[in-house]
């Protein structure tokens, strides 16, 4: 069957989706296919690519030796390449996962050994490498720790990295031992070079909103998307199939902006976005189709026989964004969508906006916000089906379980929908986060990360809700709401007493310099937050859940019927900063803590008999 352009781009597009013949999205087969359908793969410079390529000036033949690593899907196979291409001016052969090119400089001719499919190269008998591989490393090691003219770049997995070292057999090099030593400590404190002829580059240090903004344009600013208007006859590409409609709302720029959004969260909740799972998650947001033969749509009859069915909502972007097409297993093959299951979208009730869904077009005082935030479907995809689910709900007809669940479950979906395609502007005043996890997160990002982008500091209302959360949580004690002090306590078993009431110290918020600051370090996204007492100072990462937690907490829910998890850490976190900070309770007197009707402490005297 000929393929239209259109079609052929499709073909392109699905093999990055999580389709069950895509090869695991390995960079030679997306390749294959590109070139047998004559469509550009989906690219962009990768944020690394630059600082690879300085590592092999030929003008000077000053090179290094790199170790790429990362999370899967970063993209290691695919700088290789590029590198292969910049060094020979020809494409690379990839076989075998393992390439040698010779490299002429005006200091003579460089091999170059890049190693980028680890897996495929070691060999391994009785789980010790052979020692034709052992032999690799000690080369690399010669040549990281020596003068060797021979080069190597090994690609390999933040996992493959201390599994390759463990397979070392007892009578490795020390050559060998020391690259070991060396890599794995330059991973573990977020550095880059052991020396001047090693660099060690972590593909999972470029941030996951980086990736996403990149991968964006990627897949949404080709020219290939001519189809909507060249191929308009084609059912695919007509105004009413999923696929135009999808590509319509993912194109917004309201949209666009908010999954860079929700990146720049994977970031700050301890997830991170590889390139392949980011271009899994648009390609299915834009083809996936539940009534498709594998979920994702294929070009020719089965595009046709779905656009011929109708039912284009059912593929709606806010269901196929996050999966809803995809079995649970699949979803849950995929950090990606691991990521956006936490967040629970939609599926956290509000009461605002839920009665804006169920009775906004029913209640004249509620009018204007329905047709503000509700109404607006400018490409059709709320599910028309909802209505009559309403209708049955408001007259009490949903009488069986199974009646219920489906109609909570469109109730979420709408909120998603609703949540996915408001204006910033309508997240703040509708509150819009509270129908996820995070109901704070919109705080998080406006008062803390954006100030700290531009060098500033976060307003003073923040940090006195923070200490807030600090007392309650390090307390027990419910104090006030408007901290202007975080209280340092212990109990009588000095340090996991749940009530904490002998008085140890005090950090000012409003001193100058102040106590409690929020900073960012350099290399690290999450910032921090730190306390300080006369000369000692002790930090912490102040992820979003942390955030959430405190926020929670100092608007009065119970740290651990709350949370036990985050209780406990903040509890870990407590004994870290009594330890660090020096301290304990006196051995002569003591100080306990009583609460004064406004929320703060007053301290009574125990003197102890000596």
């Amino acid at each position: 069957m000929q393929l239209s352009n259109g079609e052929k781009w499709v073909r392109l597009l699905r093999a990055y989706g999580p389709v069950a013949d895509n090869d695991a999205q390995q960079a030679e087969h997306v390749d294959m296919l590109a070139k047998y359908h004559g469509v550009p793969k989906v690219a962009f410079v990768h944020p690394t690519r630059a600082d690879l390529l300085a590592c092999f000036p030929r003008d000077t033949g000053a090179f290094r030796n790199v170790v790429l690593t990362g999370t899967a899907g970063e993209g290691k196979t695919s700088l290789c390449f590029e590198l292969i291409q910049d060094l020979t001016n020809r494409a690379p052969n990839g076989n075998q996962g393992v390439e040698v090119v010779t490299v002429p400089t005006p200091s003579g001719t460089r091999k170059v050994t890049l190693i980028f499919d680890v897996t495929a190269w070691r060999k391994k008998t009785n789980g010790l490498l052979l020692p034709e591989y052992v032999d690799v490393l000690a080369r690399m090691a010669d040549s990281a720790f020596g003068s060797s003219s021979e080069y190597f770049v090994l690609a390999v997995n933040d996992g493959q990295m201390h599994e390759l070292f463990r397979a070392l057999p007892p009578d490795a090099p020390e050559g060998v031992k020391k690259l070991e030593h060396t890599l794995i400590a330059l991973h573990a404190r977020g550095e880059r070079d052991g020396g001047e002829r090693l660099r060690l580059i972590n593909l999972s240090a470029v941030a996951s909103e980086e990736i996403m903004a990149l991968s964006l344009r990627a897949v949404l600013d080709r020219p290939e998307w001519a189809c909507f208007h060249d191929e308009a006859t084609n059912p695919l590409f007509s105004e009413t199939s999923s696929l135009t409609r999808n590509y319509q709302a993912l194109t917004l720029p309201e949209t666009r902006a908010k999954l860079v959004m929700l990146a720049r969260i994977a970031d700050v909740t301890g997830h991170h976005l590889p390139i392949r799972g980011v271009l899994c998650l648009l390609a299915n947001a834009l083809l996936g189709h539940p009534d498709a033969r594998d979920h994702v749509i294929r070009p020719g009859t089965e595009a046709a026989k779905l656009a011929a069915k109708g039912e284009p909502e059912k593929a709606a972007l806010h269901r196929t964004l996050f999966g809803d097409n995809l079995s649970s297993a699949a979803r849950r093959k995929r950090e990606i969508y691991r990521f956006l299951s936490m967040l629970h979208i939609g599926k956290e009730t509000t009461n605002d906006l839920d009665e804006l869904l169920i009775f906004g077009t029913r209640d004249g005082g509620l009018k204007d916000e329905y047709d503000e935030l509700v109404a607006p479907d400018p490409f059709h995809q709320r599910n028309p089906t909802f209505d009559g689910l309403l209708r049955r709900y408001i007259r009490g007809d949903t009488t069986t379980p199974e009646e219920a669940e489906e109609f909570l479950a469109e109730l979420a979906t709408e909120r998603r929908r609703v949540f996915l395609q408001a204006t910033p502007a309508l997240v703040r005043k509708y509150q819009l986060w509270k129908t996820t996890i995070f109901h704070h997160a919109g705080e998080y990002l406006d008062e803390i990360l954006v100030p700290l982008d531009k060098d500033q500091k976060p307003a003073r209302i923040h940090m006195r809700k923070l200490a807030s959360g600090l007392n309650r949580i390090w307390t027990g004690l419910l104090l006030a709401e408007n901290a202007t002090e975080v209280y340092l306590a212990t109990g009588l078993d000095l340090t996991t007493s749940p009530v904490s009431d002998i008085y140890l110290a005090q950090i000012e918020i409003d001193a100058e310099p102040a106590g409690l600051v929020v900073v960012r370090r350099p290399n690290e996204r999450t910032p921090r937050l730190v306390l300080h007492l006369q000369s000692k100072e002790f930090s912490f990462s102040l992820t979003l859940p942390r955030f959430e937690f405190l926020f929670r907490v100092a608007d009065g829910a119970m740290p651990s019927s709350f949370s036990r998890e985050s209780c406990a850490d903040f509890l870990s976190l407590k004994q870290r900063c009594l330890r660090d900070l020096g301290l304990k309770a006196s051995d002569r007197s003591l100080h306990l803590i009583e609460i004064n009707g406004n929320g703060t402490i007053q301290r009574l005297p125990i003197h102890l008999a000596g």
